[in-house]
């Protein structure tokens, strides 16, 4: 520790920055001693006075004007007035009141303790379920790091919906990455009605194009995705060989509900439904695993399908029970005729998590905002997770 010398204390040792009275050599005969006494011994006594009055003056001052910065250190149980160092200047170390304790060790969630609080989750989420009248709702979720899972009525048939579009995107994806779709081959837009060609009204831009009007596979992709552009998509559909082409690839991730079989059931409304194109939350929730999985294979080939999921003009459901800055990968789906909402979507949080929520009820804003709710409840059950 560096010392302020201008203001120390005056101690038992500062005779030492004094020089010391110079006395004659004990070898030199005793007249000499006797001469150099009576001339010397006056002037002795005179600067043994000063030298008095001089270290008095030094005292006095120190007392009065302690040094700042020792004066604001912590007392030690070494003493200055021995010249010995403190403990902190020995060894080098730093004292408590300039660093603080180290933050104990993170300690990691059992899987006991992590299997108790998604359980504990899914039954907020159950309660939430039971306050909504004449509804159907179907959850499905899993964290991707510990496997943790929680569903409620994931296997019963909806309307799929734009949702499904997830699921035809990440086909072309996985053939972009063998090499077999390139991402800048051109498309050709044909006008003629679906499925003969790719027209079909509802959400999208495509649909005021001219015929013949041309986009790359990329451009294609991102608008089906981003503003869930029908047309677009049937574009995709028919660069992938048509629907009865992807349909069995569907159906090899999850193939609880067959997109393209008729299915009976009944609706929110107490109604008995058929048709096809339906398919359930456990399916989509498995497409979006598949999804993540080859996007940590393979990022860079599937990070422009990540990307348009994750800025797509749809901002409600999932993604608004999620805090703003937590990247939320995600597709919707809407059918006002059948009053269904759905969505499903990639968290990425700490250890990300897949959430697909799928509702019938007579409200689209209440089924959002059960979205939303149900989001909010996973992810605040595993924030900060892997770690208590």
């Amino acid at each position: 520790m560096k010392k302020n010398n201008n203001h120390l204390p005056f101690d038992d040792n500062s005779d030492r920055h004094i020089q010391e009275p110079r006395y004659t050599s004990p070898t030199r005969t005793r007249d000499s001693r006797t001469r150099n006494q009576k001339k010397k011994a006056p002037w002795g006594l005179i600067g043994l006075s000063l030298l008095l009055i001089v270290a008095a003056s030094f005292l006095i001052k120190s007392l009065s004007h302690p040094d700042p910065v020792e004066s604001t250190k912590p007392q030690t149980s070494t003493s200055e007035n021995t010249g010995s160092q403190t403990q902190s200047e020995t060894t080098g170390s730093t004292t408590a009141t300039t660093q603080p304790p180290p933050s104990p060790t993170p300690v990691l969630l059992s899987a006991e303790a992590r299997a108790a609080a998604i359980d504990a989750a899914g039954q907020q989420v159950l309660d939430l379920i039971k306050q909504q009248p004449a509804s159907r709702v179907g959850v499905y979720f899993l964290n991707l790091s510990g496997m943790e899972s929680w569903s409620y009525e994931d296997d019963v048939p909806f309307v799929a919906a734009s949702s499904i579009k997830i699921g035809f995107n990440t086909r072309l994806y996985t053939l972009i990455a063998d090499g077999s779709i390139s991402p800048d081959e051109v498309l050709t837009y044909d006008s003629r009605p679906y499925p003969t060609g790719d027209y079909e009204a509802g959400t999208g831009t495509i649909q005021s194009l001219p015929n013949g009007s041309t986009l790359t596979v990329r451009e294609t992709s991102g608008l089906s995705i981003r503003i869930s552009d029908n047309c677009g998509t049937n574009m995709v559909i028919r660069r992938l060989g048509g629907i009865d082409t992807i349909n069995p690839w569907l159906n090899g991730i999850s193939g609880t509900i067959d997109y393209r079989q008729k299915v009976t059931y009944t609706n929110y409304a107490g109604q008995q439904q058929s048709g096809r194109h339906r398919t359930c939350a456990r399916d989509l929730g498995q497409m979006a695993v598949y999804l993540y999985e080859h996007w940590v294979e393979q990022p860079v080939v599937f990070d422009p399908l990540i990307d348009d999921l994750s800025h797509t003009e749809f901002d409600f459901g999932i993604q608004k029970g999620i805090p703003d800055q937590v990247q939320v990968a995600h597709k919707i789906g809407t059918n006002g005729i059948y009053s269904t909402e759905n969505d499903v979507g990639i968290v990425f949080t700490e250890e990300p998590f897949v959430l697909c929520v799928m509702t019938e009820m007579a409200d689209a804003v209440k089924a959002h905002q059960l979205q939303a709710e149900i989001a909010s409840i996973f992810y605040n059950c595993t924030f900060g997770w892997p770690f208590e």
